[in-house]
């Protein structure tokens, strides 16, 4: 696969997803003080396969494949993530860590699949990586070293998931959600009573019949908003995209998490957090100004 310029269309696609997941992490702080995080985690998956399970075929791709998507993309990268914040890593600071997803992404695709990244591409990325960097020696946040590690392993959970996406090829996206969501809730839930024991779904069923609806919110944002408007729009574009061209826009992903933190976290933005911030634009700019030319295979 030939490295082009993103269409428009593509484009805008690719930004709805990063500012959904971005300000997703708001809403998984929110649920994770509700309820234990494995019990969300299940309740997530189980909302998007029992709507739609029935009514969406399954995927027409190998059994090992979509075992394997729905085991990284979704099981063990949200057990990880979740359970990482349930344990102290902030909402904002999990949105930047998360993305050392990139690392393990290119990493994978240049040892599974012989992609060639172009020279400013790797720049770009540098630039991008740096600019994480720079926000979260500013952030001033504390965090459980269980949490960080819990989070740098989501992410090269998430990135095993993506080596999934492209080994299925031209697979319709949102069966792909269904099923692999399929996968994950029926691997979460005897997660969840043995490490969380019945009273997670006890404090879920308190949640779920409080006045406020903030759980139902929060649900209701993770599984329709994140999994399948999220994960369709991006398995969609990873089939038609290298993924050393696509994976470095999830850089994005901390931007909006930062700014949705401070909107509704109280977070605030240094002086520090916008240059951060700046340089993930210019190392975005970098890696679609000059897509070169490569053998990618995909």
């Amino acid at each position: 696969m030939k490295h082009q310029r993103l269409p428009v269309s593509h484009l805008l696609l690719v930004l709805l997803v990063m500012g959904i997941w971005g300000t997703n992490f708001v809403f998984m702080r929110w649920a994770v003080d509700l309820v234990p995080p494995i019990t969300f985690a299940t309740l997530r998956f189980a909302t998007v396969s029992l709507c739609l399970v029935l009514v969406v075929p399954r995927p027409r791709v190998p059994t090992r494949l979509l075992l394997g998507y729905g085991l990284f993309s979704f099981f063990s990268q949200f057990a990880l993530l979740f359970g990482a914040i349930a344990a102290g890593m902030p909402a904002g600071l999990a949105s930047l860590v998360i993305q050392s997803q990139v690392f393990f992404t290119l990493l994978f695709a240049v040892l599974w699949y012989s992609e060639r990244p172009h020279l400013v591409q790797i720049v770009g990325v540098c630039l991008g990586l740096l600019g994480i960097g720079v926000v979260a020696l500013d952030l001033g946040q504390t965090t459980s070293l269980l949490g960080f590690f819990m989070t740098v392993a989501a992410a090269a959970s998430w990135a095993s998931g993506n080596m999934f996406i492209k080994a299925m090829g031209q697979t319709a996206a949102v069966p792909m959600v269904t099923w692999g969501s399929l996968i994950a809730a029926i691997a979460l839930l005897p997660l969840s009573l043995v490490l969380e024991g019945t009273a997670g779904w006890q404090a879920a069923w308190v949640s779920l019949t409080d006045p406020s609806l903030l759980l139902w919110v929060c649900l209701l944002v993770n599984a329709f908003g994140a999994s399948l408007i999220g994960y369709s729009g991006w398995s969609w574009l990873l089939r038609r995209h290298p993924a050393s061209q696509v994976a470095p826009f999830t850089l994005l992903v901390p931007v909006f998490g930062l700014g949705s933190s401070a909107l509704l976290l109280g977070e605030t933005l240094s002086p520090a957090k916008w240059l951060g911030i700046g340089l993930v634009f210019l190392g975005l700019a970098l890696i679609q100004a000059k897509p070169g030319r490569t053998n990618d295979a995909g």
